[in-house]
């Protein structure tokens, strides 16, 4: 989809200030070393008591409402939330917690559950909602995560990404800003839903064995029943991913060889190099990827964070394409390709 009159206007970020080494994880057995050099994850952020998901996101707002230049008296604003994990409180809604703590106002507010690609999905929604009612005058959007035990073992849960901690905003308008949407796209490809639910049966209750959630038994146990299954999710999950990106590169009018930065999933770096490099031609020197490497992958904030870092920075003058790349289990992938406008900071 190319998008016409969709500008991004402010992000914000909120990175806690604990860090927790790779190193020292495995020094402590919490992390198997043979897994860190294969990941390459250097350090995580972690939150504390006092930084739930939901609190983050108010800090990511704030900042970029400050940035974006908006008021903060809510009016016909778009708030979206989107997430990988718990939020701090059950039977809840974040999203609207969020709305009341920063602009207030009577608009819509929703959340999306979309594994790690909630945050970029969030972003193809607030776009169609800006053009599709003239009534909201922008968007709100969030994404924010916290991994702890007994919930999630950050270090063990997965065995080719390690989860950190925090929370990233946008704001979209009408109006020139930062940068202007030029395209998305999104895939969804349903048959691998089971790779991340595996043989589990139904549960009454959350964590019913008591946590860590284990993730990666869930992915063993479906990918071990039959012996071409792994080989088939990798060409499965490659094509979807593929797609997505043609798809957005096309209706921007560009190739790859036309993006200036990328931003992606901070995963294990050797399925990243295999992902991204080998297969889709993204070489590293054009990502933030060695950035993300400090702080580890954030459910479903790591494009916003890496967006408001390189922005922040200047990393990347007006006139050139940076490419958002979203991938989530279920499993989805979405696609934004943005143009930095003479208004970013250089």
């Amino acid at each position: 989809m190319r998008w016409a009159d969709v500008y991004l206007a402010g992000t914000g970020a909120y990175l806690p200030e604990r860090r927790e080494s790779a190193r020292r994880a495995v020094a402590t057995g919490r992390y198997d070393a043979a897994e860190n050099t294969a990941n390459g994850i250097r350090a995580v952020r972690v939150a504390g008591p006092d930084e739930p998901p939901p609190v983050m996101a108010v800090a990511a707002v704030r900042q970029a409402l400050d940035r974006a230049g908006r008021p903060t008296d809510g009016g016909p604003t778009l708030v979206i939330h989107a997430s990988l994990g718990h939020q701090g409180l059950d039977f809840w809604t974040p999203a609207h917690y969020i709305r009341r703590e920063t602009i207030g106002g009577d608009g819509p507010t929703f959340e999306i559950r979309h594994s790690s690609n909630g945050g970029m999905a969030a972003i193809e929604t607030a776009a169609a909602y800006l053009t599709a009612m003239p009534s909201v005058t922008a968007a709100v959007i969030t994404a924010a995560d916290a991994f702890a035990l007994p919930y999630v073992d950050r270090w063990r849960s997965e065995n080719q990404q390690v989860y950190g901690d925090g929370a990233g905003a946008l704001v979209l308008t009408r109006e020139p800003g930062l940068a202007r949407l030029v395209a998305t796209a999104t895939v969804t490809d349903s048959g691998l839903e089971p790779i991340y639910r595996g043989a589990s049966e139904w549960a009454a209750v959350p964590m019913p064995g008591g946590g860590p959630v284990d993730l990666r038994g869930r992915k063993r146990e479906y990918l071990l029943l039959s012996p071409e299954r792994y080989d088939e999710a990798i060409e499965q999950t490659q094509a979807g991913l593929r797609t997505a990106l043609d798809n957005a590169l096309a209706d921007a009018g560009i190739t790859v060889d036309g993006v200036d930065l990328f931003v992606h999933p901070v995963i294990g770096e050797t399925v990243v190099a295999y992902t991204y490099g080998e297969r889709l031609g993204i070489p590293a020197t054009a990502t933030l990827y060695d950035w993300g490497r400090d702080i580890g992958h954030l459910g479903a904030a790591d494009q916003f964070v890496q967006l408001h870092h390189l922005l922040v920075n200047g990393l990347v003058r007006a006139g050139r394409h940076v490419v958002a790349i979203g991938s989530g289990a279920g499993f989805g992938w979405t696609v934004a390709v943005w143009e930095i406008l003479p208004t970013a900071p250089r």
